[in-house]
């Protein structure tokens, strides 16, 4: 009988980053026949792979083992500014054990409400599709992508451990375009959102270069009593990303959090018109890069940017000036301003802390 998901998912991958203009990529990617047979070869039915007869691949349906929170190291993606705090950490990302292979990095991608591998190192790794299924796609800066349910079944850092992991699989250029820039084409997988709040919180602390996992067993997060400064923001859930209201230039507006973007704000044209940031044929333009391709954007500095107490001036930002906007016309806020302070999820209370 032919496993049906319970819902519909329309994967949203918000993580990119930028490059040069010589390196524009507009071609979406896509998995070769012969990639999508040697796939389904290996393919399991939902039963085999530990899953329900019908679950929903909008959720988590794995588990998390951990007798206590753990610490690990982040990998260094050093930026253009490596002195300042933060910056030899461009995004969050950290080596695990996937399947038994050590050393496999991971990005922490709170733009992604989905997992993701690149076919290469699913394939190494003997991630198992699931028998079945239809492909679903996957949304993001450059367009739209298919891509493949399968299952990891055991991811650990160190002492934690996630079981029977629901993740995509792609095109190996839909991670490239968002990782490539940092290691010269290693692959890695992006854990997103759906994983992720199975937690009791995530604690990105880039200027010191760690990243904490809490099991639901610790509670709730408090602010560390070193911290010089703390504030915390109501998160929101859209569309399984989180959201939270910023106030730019004097403008409340809600923007998803994206951790795995190498980039300060992503406006979309309407209201980067409106601030007076952005008119056609006037503008600096570069490239954005994402799981569907690549995008001309033009780059600028927002004066003011407010996230709940913390505030930020001449902040960069940019805006997409070919194709569909991103994450449906929503402003994203990326990791360059995230990096420099410690930035927890706490899925159980619904907030972003961020701390000095």
């Amino acid at each position: 009988m032919r496993a049906k998901p319970l819902l519909s998912l329309v994967t949203v991958l918000l993580a990119g980053c930028a490059t040069g203009l010589d390196r524009l990529e507009t071609a979406t990617p896509t998995l070769s026949s012969g990639q999508r047979d040697a796939l389904f070869q290996n393919a399991k039915s939902p039963a085999e792979l530990g899953l329900p007869e019908r679950f929903s691949p909008n959720v988590a349906v794995g588990g998390v083992v951990s007798p206590n929170k753990v610490t690990a190291p982040l990998c260094a993606v050093p930026t253009h500014q490596p002195r300042e705090a933060g910056g030899q950490f461009g995004v969050p990302v950290i080596l695990a054990t996937v399947n038994g292979k050590a050393g496999v990095r991971i990005l922490l991608d709170s733009g992604s409400n989905r997992n993701l591998f690149g076919y290469s190192l699913a394939h190494d790794l003997g991630v198992n599709v699931v028998a079945g299924l239809d492909p679903v796609t996957s949304s993001g800066i450059g367009g739209s992508v298919d891509n493949f349910i399968g299952v990891a079944r055991s991811i650990k850092v160190d002492s934690l451990e996630l079981q029977r992991v629901l993740a995509l699989i792609g095109p190996d250029t839909q991670v490239l375009n968002v990782t490539h820039g940092f290691w010269n084409n290693p692959q890695a997988m992006i854990l997103g959102m759906s994983t992720l709040r199975m937690l009791s919180y995530v604690s990105i602390d880039a200027p010191n270069g760690m990243v904490t996992f809490a099991p639901r067993r610790e509670g709730a997060y408090h602010a560390q009593s070193s911290s010089i400064f703390t504030t915390a923001i109501p998160l929101q859930w859209v569309n399984g990303l989180p959201m939270i209201e910023t106030i730019i230039d004097g403008r409340t507006i809600p923007c998803y959090v994206d951790t795995g973007g190498d980039y300060g704000l992503l406006i979309p044209r309407k209201l980067a018109n409106e601030l007076g940031y952005w008119k056609p044929g006037h503008e600096n333009v570069g490239i954005s890069k994402g799981v569907g391709g690549a995008s001309l954007s033009a780059t600028y500095n927002v004066h003011e940017a407010k996230i709940g107490q913390a505030t930020f001036v001449s902040f960069p930002a940019r805006t997409q000036v070919t194709g569909p906007d991103a994450a449906g016309g929503n402003v994203l806020l990326g990791n360059i301003c995230l990096r420099r302070l410690r930035v927890t999820f706490d899925f159980l209370n619904g907030q972003l802390w961020l701390e000095r």
